[in-house]
């Protein structure tokens, strides 16, 4: 009985020794937690930053390439309207420089590629109708007169100013007062003008020899081109005023 007692203290002993060896291996082969690391991580790099748009230098005379500028712009539609409103006597105030009483309106939409400053499909589109009388057809007629260009690329010469557009349709301003000849190409258009100081302004007639006449010049800053049509808008309104704004560009750049 001694014997047996003797034999099952020592199988009792030999299961707990092995119990806790396959406990320790068990430990022992579980996988690490994460260690912390022995040095802060650094902090992730900031993003780089966004590349300005190359500006072209400021310019000293109307010489050089420029873009019109849609958003700052007149839209020629919404400046015979209030004009035709006006007239009719049922329309805003008059503004300075004959224009509406509101801010300037510049057009929301973007350009489609057309044939020409006087294409339909320029940047303000076809002339909106006024109704079906003859101030209507007046109206649409100089409309596609002084329909802006997209590009204007303009050339100091003695005598002379010469602006062509993207569709390499050109007029050209002379300042000698010569006797003008009537084109017989339709991508030329010549007219008389004069230099008054640094401003350069034509004198025109357009449809049903309507009198009107354009202003170049170059803002205080050298960066912008300012084109500003005066339209005769019979003998007791005040002219129609219309200002489009070219930015200095480069030709070939983005």
């Amino acid at each position: 009985m001694k014997l047996r007692a003797i034999r099952t203290l020592v199988w009792t002993a030999l299961l707990a020794c092995a119990w806790v060896d396959s406990a320790a291996c068990l430990r022992a082969q579980a996988p690490p937690g994460p260690l912390p690391p022995s040095h802060p991580l650094p902090p992730p790099p900031s993003a780089p930053p966004a590349k300005k748009k190359p500006q072209v230098e400021p310019r000293k005379t109307l010489a050089g390439f420029w873009k019109l500028n849609m958003e700052e712009s007149d839209d020629p539609r919404t400046k015979f309207e209030d004009a035709r409103k006006r007239k009719a006597g049922n329309g805003p105030g008059n503004g300075p420089n004959g224009g509406s009483g509101g801010p300037r309106v510049g057009v929301g939409y973007p350009p489609y590629p057309g044939g020409g400053p006087n294409d339909p499909n320029g940047p303000y589109g076809r002339p909106g109708g006024m109704g079906g009388n003859q101030d209507s057809g007046l109206s649409e007629r100089l409309q596609d007169v002084v329909r802006p260009a997209f590009s204007q690329d303009i050339l100091l010469k003695e005598n002379e100013v010469d602006s062509s557009n993207e569709h390499s349709d050109r007029v050209v301003f002379y300042t000698d007062g010569r006797k003008l000849q009537k084109s017989k190409d339709d991508t030329l258009q010549e007219v008389l003008a004069h230099w008054n100081g640094p401003q350069l302004v034509s004198d025109e007639k357009g449809p049903r020899n309507t009198k009107m006449s354009r202003t170049l010049e170059l803002s205080s800053d050298g960066r912008q081109l300012y084109e500003t049509w005066h339209i005769e808008n019979g003998r007791s309104a005040s002219p129609i005023v219309i200002r489009y704004v070219y930015d200095a560009a480069s030709q070939y750049g983005p």
